[in-house]
Formats: C-alpha cells, sequence, structure tokens
C-alpha cells in the first residue's frame, strides 16, 4: 500500500472513531444529561477503550465538536495576509461552501449537537466556554488581527448556523452565514 492509501486509510478510520464517539455521546447526554454522562460511558457505548476516547478528545465536551474543530482547522489553515473582519468572513463562508459540498453529512451532525445544546444547559455552557477558548487561540495566532474581526465572525458564524438549522430548508449555511455578516456589518455601521 502506498503511503498516500496509508494515509487516507488513517483519515477515514479517525473519521469513524469521531463519529462512534460523536454518536454515542449524543444519544447517552440526550437519554440521561451532560453532567451525568462520563467518558467512559461514551467510550463504551462507541465501542472504543477509555484511552482511544481520550486520545480524541481532552475532555467530554469534545466528542460534540469534532466537525466544529474540522471548520475551525480549515478556516486557520485558509487565512493568509491581514485578518479583517471582511477577510475573515470572506474564508469561513468558503470554507463553509466547501463543507456543504464535500461534507454535508457533517452539517447534520452539527443540527443534532445543535438541538441537544438547546436542550442541555450544562452542555452548552462547556461548548460556549470552549468557544471562547477558540476565540482566544485564534486571536493570538493571528497576531496584528482586527481585535474584533476574530469574535465577531465567531458570533456571526454562531448565529448564522442557529438560523439556518432553525429553517432546516432553503437557503444554504454559508448563503445564512453572508446575510448574518451583512446584518452586522449593517448594524454596527461598518
Amino acid at each position: 500500500m502506498t503511503e498516500v492509501r496509508a494515509q487516507n486509510r488513517r483519515a477515514q478510520n479517525r473519521r469513524a472513531t469521531e463519529r462512534a464517539v460523536e454518536d454515542a455521546a449524543v444519544a447517552l447526554v440526550g437519554a440521561r444529561g451532560f453532567d451525568v454522562v462520563t467518558g467512559a460511558e461514551i467510550a463504551t457505548a462507541a465501542g472504543v477503550t477509555e484511552r482511544t476516547f481520550f486520545r480524541y478528545c481532552a475532555s467530554k465536551v469534545d466528542a460534540f465538536l469534532f466537525v466544529s474543530r474540522d471548520v475551525h482547522d480549515a478556516v486557520t489553515a485558509a487565512v493568509t495576509g491581514p485578518v479583517t473582519f471582511a477577510a475573515l468572513t470572506e474564508v469561513i463562508a468558503e470554507v463553509l461552501v466547501m463543507f456543504e459540498r464535500d461534507r454535508s453529512d457533517d452539517l447534520d451532525r452539527l443540527v443534532r449537537v445543535r438541538a441537544l445544546l438547546v436542550a442541555d444547559p450544562a452542555l452548552l455552557s462547556a461548548v460556549l466556554e470552549r468557544d471562547a477558548a477558540r476565540t482566544l487561540e485564534l486571536q493570538s495566532a493571528w497576531q496584528g488581527a482586527d481585535r474584533f474581526a476574530v469574535p465577531l465572525a465567531l458570533l456571526a458564524l454562531r448565529a448564522a448556523f442557529d438560523a439556518w438549522a432553525e429553517r432546516a430548508a432553503g437557503e444554504s449555511l454559508s448563503a445564512a452565514f453572508r446575510r448574518t455578516c451583512s446584518a452586522l456589518r449593517t448594524a454596527t455601521g461598518g
């Protein structure tokens, strides 16, 4: 097997494990609540060892954030040049188009996770805490960035995702994001 095929196989295996962990986490937390379910229980339900679970997830909240992490990583990799609100939101929109085209099933998975966030305040709190940490990571990574670019772009992404998920049909996520950014620019006079 060539090295490229081996890397592709590893990526497929990794994604399959992530999906199994996420499915188990969604099922368990949906039934019993975020505060009650443990990482060990998620691992068992996913058919992986606890060690494997914690190799994939630093904490149990990460079991819900695989797709969000992939979007974050794709945006980070695509950013070049000065980080302004306009530049960052354009990169995010392009990444969303790529996910709509190549990974639409992952967007459906995000909708399932969002439904849990709405229903479980403890999970919502943990995810918002992780989002705040990611915002700080991005601001740190992009030295010289417009200080409002990262938090406003991520706020627009969350708002657009919520609006898109509530509609469940019609407008694409990337279009909802662009519309949200436009409304944010209008509201802030930018």
